[in-house]
């Protein structure tokens, strides 16, 4: 009954946003074979080449499958650990514009408030409903604001970070 209320929850945030971006439509915890009818990309995940104990991260641009949004210049990184979708990152280090994910996740998601709006104010939110953890974040590293929104949740979010995830060439 749990997970039927969180992805009706999950369903109403996103709806009004569903058709132009695709990327808000795969459920963290969906099955590669499911999540490649949106992220094509994922056609060549192989899990005899991570086994069990590493997740793989693939990175694509953003505005590709969220047509009509601000994430021009934002990657998208889907993570796959154990045939599933342990979690998608969007990603924006363009020094011209930081506040692209900022824009994104304020109309999309949830505020995350005006101090972000500061281009030098830095720091995170949680903007997580029940079992899926979202947050955003702007960070600087190496003299660069970089922004981030982490969705994963509760039974994937230690196979979405760490030592244990590769990055994919494709």
């Amino acid at each position: 009954m749990k997970k039927i209320f969180l992805s009706f929850v999950f369903f109403l945030i996103f709806t009004s946003y569903s058709y132009a971006c695709s990327l808000l439509q795969v459920p963290i915890g969906s099955s590669v074979n499911t999540a490649k009818e949106t992220f094509d990309f994922l056609d060549s995940y192989s899990p005899q080449t991570y086994g069990e104990d590493v997740s793989a991260k693939y990175t694509n641009f953003a505005i590709d499958y969220c047509e009509g949004s601000s994430l021009e210049n934002a990657d998208l990184e889907v993570i796959v650990y154990d045939s599933k979708i342990a979690g998608i990152n969007l990603i924006s280090s363009d020094s011209e514009s930081t506040s692209e994910i900022y824009e994104f996740v304020k109309y999309n998601i949830n505020d995350p408030g005006d101090e972000f709006k500061n281009k030098e104010y830095l720091g995170y939110k949680d903007l997580s409903i029940g079992s899926l953890l979202m947050f955003y974040s702007k960070i600087e590293i190496r003299g660069e604001i970089i922004e981030v929104l982490e969705i994963t949740n509760s039974e994937m979010g230690d196979f979405a970070i760490g030592e244990t995830v590769v990055d994919v060439t494709m």
